[in-house]
This record gives structure tokens, C-alpha cells and sequence, in this order.
């Protein structure tokens, strides 16, 4: 794992980057729920979540943040809701079932996720090699 990714390095020494990328995962959450918070609420809101980064889930990268929000939102019975609360909810689910499936040497959701995406793309890839 990339420790520059991870959230407490970034906050460490890229915090506005980190303010950006909070900015806009909850600007993309609050669109899929079809909400519209002005934009002084999602900067407020982003500086909360900061906060509950850099505190509790310092360990995780960005992507990894944004593959439990995404889950959250979709999938968690307390999904309707962006908020300090659910956020932490969806966080502590993901974190907690990434570290047992570590512990047992099992792939990741997020890991699955993620090969599930690089095939795709080597697909289109391939498929555009073949058009070209």
C-alpha cells in the first residue's frame, strides 16, 4: 500500500488536496441521492469530514473512502442521508470488514473493485486496438 495515499499522509501535507477530494466525494453523494445542499453547506461538511479522516481512518486511501461511501450510500439501510453519523457508520463497516478479510489473506471488496475495473479497461483497450 502506497502510503502517500493514505489519508494521514496527505493531511500531514496536502491538506488542501484533501479538502478538494472531501469536497467533491460529497458533492458526487449528495447528487446520487438526489440532493442539492448549496455549496457553504458541502464546504462545511467537507471540514467535518476532514477532521473524522485525519482522527480515525488515517490509515485508509482516498479511494478507499469513496468505494465506502459509494457502498454506504447504495447499500446501508442508513444510506437515505449524508451526515456526520452515516459517514461514520459506513466508514467503520468498510474498515472493519477490510481488516478481517486482511487478516485471513482474503481479497478486499475495494480490491475486488478495483481488479474488476483494470479488466474492464484492458478490455476497452483491447477492443480499441482491434478498431484502430
Amino acid at each position: 500500500m502506497d502510503k502517500k495515499k493514505q489519508v494521514w499522509f496527505r493531511y500531514t501535507n496536502d491538506r488542501e488536496g484533501l479538502n478538494v477530494d472531501c469536497v467533491d466525494l460529497l458533492s458526487k453523494c449528495y447528487l446520487m441521492l438526489g440532493q442539492k445542499p448549496d455549496a457553504e453547506q458541502i464546504v462545511l461538511m467537507s471540514k467535518f469530514l476532514v477532521d473524522d479522516l485525519a482522527k480515525g481512518y488515517g490509515s485508509l486511501q482516498m479511494d478507499e473512502v469513496s468505494f465506502a461511501f459509494e457502498q454506504g450510500v447504495r447499500h446501508s439501510e442508513n444510506g437515505g442521508f449524508v451526515n456526520v453519523r452515516n459517514w461514520n457508520i459506513w466508514l467503520k463497516e468498510y474498515k472493519s470488514k477490510a481488516q478481517l478479510k486482511r487478516q485471513q489473506n482474503l481479497v478486499t471488496d475495494y480490491d475486488k473493485f478495483k481488479q474488476g475495473e483494470k479488466l474492464i479497461s484492458s478490455t476497452i483497450n483491447k477492443a480499441k486496438k482491434l478498431n484502430g
